[in-house]
């Protein structure tokens, strides 16, 4: 397995890819955007001004799965590393590639003098929840949301 930067070239894998980052949501949750639109949104911020990467796996078989980890503020003031669109190809699920795209990010934020790593995920994701729970990542806040 090969990890890297995202090229533009990578671009129609990883929106072909951007279904997988929907499993396991709450059905009721906002869906307005769609996960092809998340992922070119997340992909196009790298022109931003926000020290960020988008990192993507190759196997033998080509595109396995993708991560993007980025800086912003916390509410303590300071800037920290925060993990989003980590998503994988299901024929390499639960092989550990989603830990080595994590190790990948960690390192990124290790090297910029981050402490600590953050990521966000629906509380109805038991299989994302199980998986940063068992690599390391504890439960922080707990954020409560009601449709009105």
């Amino acid at each position: 397995m090969k990890i890297r930067p995202f090229t533009e070239s990578d671009r129609p894998a990883a929106l072909a890819l951007a279904p997988r980052l929907m499993e396991n949501v709450n059905p009721w949750s906002d869906q307005s955007t769609g996960p092809v639109d998340t992922v070119e949104w997340m992909l196009d911020q790298q022109t931003n001004d926000t020290p960020m990467a988008v990192f993507v796996a190759e196997d033998d078989e080509g595109f396995a799965g993708m991560v993007k980890v980025f800086e912003k503020g916390h509410m303590a003031g300071e800037r920290e590393a925060y993990v989003d669109g980590l998503a994988v190809e299901e024929r390499v699920a639960r092989q550990g590639l989603g830990t080595e795209l994590m190790e990948v990010c960690e390192d990124w934020a290790r090297k910029r003098g981050h402490k600590w790593v953050h990521i966000e995920t629906p509380a109805s994701n038991q299989v994302a929840r199980d998986f940063y729970g068992a690599i390391g990542y504890g439960e922080e806040v707990v954020k409560l949301s009601k449709e009105i």
